[in-house]
């Protein structure tokens, strides 16, 4: 609702429906609701004292949700293939379709149930949270960077209505926007990876199983990567031809690459599944946000998890055609 300040929670319903749609083609909005309450309870269980299910304790409560979330899974699991067989064109286009008929190319085998609804778990987990801070965070950035924020507004007004995936792919100004506050505060600060077999690196041997973490935010504040890395600078990622481009604080390096020097969806195999539907929802989000309204921010708190990012009030307040 336009004229009055609202709580950025309201963009992890926004992330849940679209995935839901997406997924299945249609909204069920009081098992989107479910999932939301579940989903809040269990990742408020993260920051318990104990890991420990102790009757009463919010790691107990947490893990009852998590279950919950577990039978509505199932549920959806049965849902897909009643409504989608194995050869329609839903099974074979969509990430669930993929999850639930893909066979492994070495052995034909299909996923368990435990897997699928593992795999969709952390789907919906990287989708809800990842998003809202996203989203979130990328208002916030705009709100403090008053140049980028009328950059941008002045871009998207000049995208066709409804908007297409080739424009917003190609429109210079959002990208950067959307790549530097993801740079400054990606959703993710750092994940971790197993080795599978030894490994040597620099004259240290790694056995099989060694676990090692990877820390996206110190790549995305290296001052040897980035210039000013502390400062909010969309200039530093758009094309040398674009009139806002400057030398000054180009780094050289390409976000749509996604390598280390950038791993904002880490890389390689292990690369996440998402990454296309989360720049995609992003950029349809802020374009239409932008496009045609505009947007007032006020007590911004940072945070650091499940996600890492801001929380924001905003209010959105109907733009006079540009």
């Amino acid at each position: 609702e336009a004229g009055e300040f609202h709580s950025s929670e309201v963009f992890k319903m926004y992330a849940l429906r679209l995935f839901y749609v997406s997924a299945f083609g249609n909204v069920d909005e009081e098992m989107i609701a479910s999932l939301h309450d579940d989903f809040k309870q269990w990742l408020g269980g993260f920051m318990s004292l104990t890991t420990k299910q102790i009757p009463g304790t919010s790691f107990a409560e947490a893990m009852k949700a998590r279950d919950r979330i577990l039978d509505t899974v199932d549920v959806l699991i049965d849902k897909f293939m009643s409504e989608n067989p194995e050869d329609s064109e839903r099974a074979q286009i969509t990430i669930m379709g993929r999850l639930i008929y893909g066979k492994d190319k070495d052995d034909n085998r299909v996923m368990t149930r435990d897997e699928m609804k593992d795999n969709i778990l952390n789907l919906i987990f990287a989708g809800h949270d990842t998003t809202y801070a996203s989203i979130s965070t990328l208002l916030y950035h705009l709100s403090e960077n008053k140049d980028a924020m009328d950059s941008l507004a002045t871009e998207v007004s000049t995208l066709s209505d409804p908007l297409t995936a080739d424009e917003l792919r190609n429109a210079p100004v959002l990208n950067a926007c959307i790549h530097e506050s993801w740079r400054c505060d990606p959703p993710v600060a750092g994940s971790f990876r197993k080795a599978v077999k030894e490994l040597q690196h620099k004259g240290y041997s790694f056995g099989a199983g060694s676990v090692f973490n990877y820390s996206i935010l110190m790549a995305t504040t290296d001052e040897k990567l980035y210039k000013s890395h502390e400062k909010f600078e969309m200039r530093r990622f758009l094309p040398k031809d674009h009139p806002l481009y400057s030398s000054d604080i180009d780094s050289g390096i390409d976000p749509f690459q996604g390598r280390s020097s950038y791993p904002i969806f880490g890389g390689g195999t292990h690369v996440c599944l998402g990454k296309a539907f989360a720049q995609l929802e992003l950029r349809v989000l802020a374009a239409r946000l932008l496009k045609s309204y505009k947007v007032e921010v006020r007590n911004p708190e940072k945070v650091y998890f499940p996600v890492n990012g801001w929380n924001i009030e905003f209010k959105l307040t109907k733009r006079k055609s540009m």
